[in-house]
This record gives C-alpha cells, sequence and structure tokens, in this order.
C-alpha cells in the first residue's frame, strides 16, 4: 500500500516512507560521486543554495571537458531526493560518457509551483556558466529527466532559449524526457490514457491528481500555465528547442501527453524519437533489473544522450 497508494496516505507519512519502487538495477561503479552546494545568482536570492549532486564516468575526459547531462528526479514534484535516481544516473554516466548533474529542487507542500521552477533553471545557468570549473563542455549539455523530472526538462529548454540570461551561453544540445508530465490539466476525456489506464498500478489517475493538487494548490490558470504544462507553450516557442528522446510507457496514465508533445515537437521541425515501451507501467525506468522493457528503457536512453553528445 505504500507504494501503490501513497496518494491515500498524509503528505508526511508518505515523504517519510521514501519514494522507493522495488526492482530497480544497482548503480554502477562511476570515477567519482561528490555533492556541490549551487549558489543562487538570478532566481529567489533569500532562497538558500541548492544541492546536487555530480557522477563522473570513468575515462580519459575530452580536451573540451566531458559532456554533460543536467539530471531532474521524479516523485510528482512532492516525493523523492537527490538519492532517488542514483542508479539510473550512474548507468547515464557510464553509457553515455557523460557527466551527471542531478538537481535537488524543492518539493511541494512546502514549496509548490515555481518553486522547483526556479531551482532547475538556476542550475542550469550554473552548470552553463561554471563549464570549466565543473569540468564539462558546454557546448554538449544534455536536460534530462522522469516523470515530474520530465516535465522539468520540457520548461527548461523553453525557458533557456528565451531567457535573456542565457543569451552568449551555448545552446542545449539534447532533451531526455522519460515518463513525462506536459499536461497538468488532463482529464479521461482530453487524454486518453488518463481514461485507459485510470487504474494502472503505481500511478492510477487518482494519484496523479493529487499530485497535481499539492504542486499546483491554486489550480485554475496553473494547470495550463506553460511552466507547469509544456504541451501549453506556444508553436513558436516550440520550434526553439533541442531534439528530444521521450521514453514513454504503455500502461502509464500519462502515455497520451508524451504521444502530444512529440506530435508538437515534430510538427514544428524538431527532431523527437518516441518509444513506448509495451505493456509496463509507468515506473519501469526504475524496474530495470525486473522488467526486460525497464532495462530496454534504460539502454535506449543512455544510447540516445551518447549518441547526441558524442556526434
Amino acid at each position: 500500500p505504500d507504494i501503490l497508494e501513497t496518494h491515500k496516505y498524509p503528505v508526511a507519512h508518505t515523504k517519510a516512507g521514501g519514494n522507493v519502487i522495488p526492482g530497480q538495477a544497482p548503480a554502477l561503479a562511476v570515477a567519482d560521486t561528490y555533492d556541490i552546494a549551487i549558489p543562487r545568482k538570478h532566481t529567489q536570492p533569500d532562497a538558500g543554495s541548492i544541492p546536487a549532486r555530480v557522477f563522473v564516468p570513468h575515462g580519459e575526459p575530452p580536451a573540451a571537458g566531458w559532456p554533460c547531462t543536467i539530471w531532474y528526479h521524479g516523485g510528482g514534484w512532492v516525493l523523492g531526493s537527490i538519492d532517488t535516481e542514483n542508479s539510473y544516473c550512474t548507468h547515464l554516466a557510464d553509457r553515455a560518457q557523460c557527466v551527471v548533474i542531478t538537481v535537488d529542487y524543492r518539493l511541494a507542500p512546502e514549496f509548490p509551483f515555481p518553486a522547483c521552477v526556479h531551482d532547475s533553471f538556476e542550475a542550469l545557468l550554473y552548470v552553463m556558466e561554471n563549464a570549466s570549473a565543473l569540468g564539462i563542455d558546454n557546448t554538449r549539455v544534455c536536460l534530462g529527466g522522469s516523470s515530474a523530472g520530465g516535465n522539468l526538462t520540457a520548461v527548461m529548454c523553453h525557458r533557456y532559449a528565451a531567457s535573456p540570461l542565457a543569451r552568449g551561453l551555448p545552446p542545449i544540445r539534447f532533451q531526455l524526457m522519460v515518463v513525462p508530465v506536459t499536461d497538468n490539466s488532463a482529464t479521461g476525456e482530453t487524454q486518453p490514457s488518463w481514461a485507459e489506464n485510470a487504474l494502472t498500478p503505481q500511478l492510477p489517475a487518482a494519484k496523479m491528481v493529487w499530485y497535481r493538487k499539492i504542486y499546483l494548490p491554486d489550480a485554475g490558470a496553473t494547470l495550463t500555465d506553460p511552466e507547469s504544462s509544456p504541451l501549453f507553450y506556444p508553436d513558436e516557442s516550440f520550434r526553439h528547442v533541442p531534439p528530444a528522446f521521450i521514453a514513454a510507457a504503455e500502461c502509464d496514465v500519462l502515455r497520451s501527453e508524451a504521444e502530444a508533445y512529440d506530435a508538437k515537437l515534430r510538427a514544428n521541425g524538431v527532431p523527437s524519437t518516441l518509444h513506448v515501451y509495451k505493456g509496463v507501467p509507468h515506473t519501469a525506468m526504475v524496474m530495470n533489473a525486473r522488467l526486460t522493457q525497464g532495462a530496454n528503457l534504460v539502454r535506449d536512453t543512455t544510447a540516445a544522450v551518447r549518441a547526441a553528445l558524442h556526434a
């Protein structure tokens, strides 16, 4: 019940229990793992620094520095932490031969929308502005994340492309979205998978609504604000975001949102690859030791990042 029906418990109880899904493959050995505190320069200066974790792959770094993926973890903007997706981050660092920096953004209900958007953007700008100190090549940066982190990935790509703060900095090379939330106004009437998979394990529709109400307590216009629902960015904004790989799960309430986002990217001339992993639920990425399709998802996503950053 703590895994399947977290939305039926008080938030504090669920947070205390963690957000661990059984079946995740062990972390891979990497050359180095260390934590940093990202100082605020551009957003909410009184909010304190942002924790992040850096994974460095084995091998000799390129002369210009390692390629880099900035990773945003899942958990519905309510659960999860810097520890949640360590295993995937090590697989990404090792297989894609890039530094991975995972961001410990603030969570609701203590910090509802748009706190995590500010934290995610601050971390992105820090990495791009301090590439040399981090040993990375900021001309080869991917943004990636799962679920709520996939949502933040999409939002960051739009925000960065449009922001005056990014002028003079290189563009983002690639974006990776795993089972992303792209439409926080979704219902069974507007997104087919919300009706098809309303009772699917781990993320039934009722749980997704629970996350949404905690993250977007004001509801109303925040449900379709592009910074909470990136599907609602205008076409002009889509034309400026980087190529994408989107991993969706067939038995996921969010599948239709991923499909719609992929279609809007391609309609606006952005190269996008959508892969729907058959017969698995929302959490397939972190069940890769038990689900063949979960292992395939990890293989495919890390290969896509490697191809994009080492082209």
